[in-house]
């Protein structure tokens, strides 16, 4: 709340109108705000950590007013945003008038190597002609393949989220054992009741798509997207000469959830048995994205491990991924490295951002220059 002085002069910006409205039309519709917190700051989460942790059910169809509403689709959710005013609408007409979309299948089989993520799966894809020259364009992006099975719901949420970079209508996996778990363990669902919601949901064997993409997990290391957008993939190990870096973020909704964390937390571990911290020379936040996925850190001891080794933590928000808070650069020589989704010129400050898993951003931060993560001898490989 702003100041009684700041009051007075007339300073009540634009996003705390939004707070005060938001907080009058939950009231009058009865409907549960999740807002900052009471007892100290921060916030609860963010929508779509939280949508995933806590509402959003396989088969069901989610709306939101952002372009990162196919985060959800990691459990079988067709959901997608919509424009402010087609949601006003909705509350009137209880409709949302949408265009069947078509489907592009992206298959990727085979093993991936240990040090590669989902969000390396997904940098792969958007640096692919077919999506870079806009066919992909409100498209349905269908995620299967062996590769993308064995990736935990936490992981396919930072497929189906990006999505949106893609420029997709949606991003979706068929829901799986995967599902049912981790329903069963985050919701305490019951077994029967996911696997009955879950019936059916998996595309026809013969059904018709505007394209098929075949990948090769084997062929895939370790990517960046370098400065300027998030297609302009590139494998770390062809990036050439040291990128040397000042900021690491690890966060946003894309790269904030427990599974990330695991991420950032495994690679400071291995740097700490090795009797090495987050460079001097870098500035390394990890952001949660919901206070359900902070408790699950404090639980782990990643807390520790975070603080040991030099980073620094944060509330859950969005974060520098909105130019907000610590993480966003401020010179435009400034290289930044990052977990969030996007890097569009002015995104998060005027600085160099390079897009990376969870895996790439840690190991840079302690590297302290752009790296590969290692885990089989655990240190980091330019």
């Amino acid at each position: 709340m702003l100041s009684e002085e700041k009051r007075k002069m007339g300073l009540l910006d634009l996003a705390t109108q939004l707070k005060l409205k938001q907080e009058d039309f939950a009231k009058s519709r009865g409907i549960k705000l999740h807002g900052e917190l009471r007892d100290r700051k921060g916030s609860e989460g963010i929508c779509h950590s939280v949508m995933l942790e806590t509402y959003a059910l396989p088969g069901q169809v989610n709306v939101g007013s952002d372009s990162h509403t196919p985060h959800v689709g990691a459990i079988g959710c067709i959901a997608f945003g919509i424009g402010t005013t087609d949601l006003f609408n909705s509350w009137i007409t209880k409709d949302v008038r949408v265009k069947v979309p078509e489907s592009v299948k992206i298959v990727i089989r085979g093993k991936r190597h240990p040090n590669v993520t989902a969000k390396d799966f997904i940098l792969k894809i958007l640096s692919l002609d077919y999506v870079r020259s806009g066919k992909a364009l409100a498209k349905v992006m269908e995620y299967a393949g062996e590769a993308v099975e064995e990736l935990s719901v936490d992981e396919r949420a930072t497929m189906t989220n990006m999505a949106a970079e893609i420029g997709g209508f949606t991003g979706i996996v068929a829901p799986d054992e995967k599902v049912v778990q981790f329903l069963i363990e985050r919701r305490g669902m019951k077994r029967a009741e996911i696997q009955e919601m879950i019936k059916g949901l998996y595309s026809d064997r013969n059904a018709e798509y505007a394209e098929v993409i075949e990948l090769d997990a084997a062929e895939i290391t370790p990517m960046v997207a370098t400065p300027g957008d998030p297609g302009n993939g590139k494998y770390v190990r062809d990036l050439g000469a040291r990128v040397p870096i000042e900021i690491a973020y690890g966060g946003t909704c894309t790269a904030g959830k427990n599974e990330d964390m695991d991420m950032y937390a495994s690679v400071l571990a291995d740097a700490l048995k090795h009797g090495r911290r987050v460079s001097v020379k870098v500035n390394f936040w990890i952001q949660f994205g919901s206070q359900e996925t902070r408790e699950y850190s404090k639980r782990r001891g990643y807390m520790e491990i975070f603080e040991k080794a030099g980073a620094h933590m944060i509330e859950p928000s969005c974060g520098a991924c909105i130019n907000a808070g610590p993480g966003v650069s401020t010179r435009p020589d400034q290289v930044v490295i990052s977990a969030q989704n996007r890097n569009f010129p002015g995104r998060s400050g005027p600085g160099q951002m390079y897009l990376a898993s969870p895996l790439t951003v840690a190991a840079s931060a302690v590297a302290g220059y752009i790296v590969e993560y290692d885990p089989s001898n655990s240190r980091a490989k330019s």
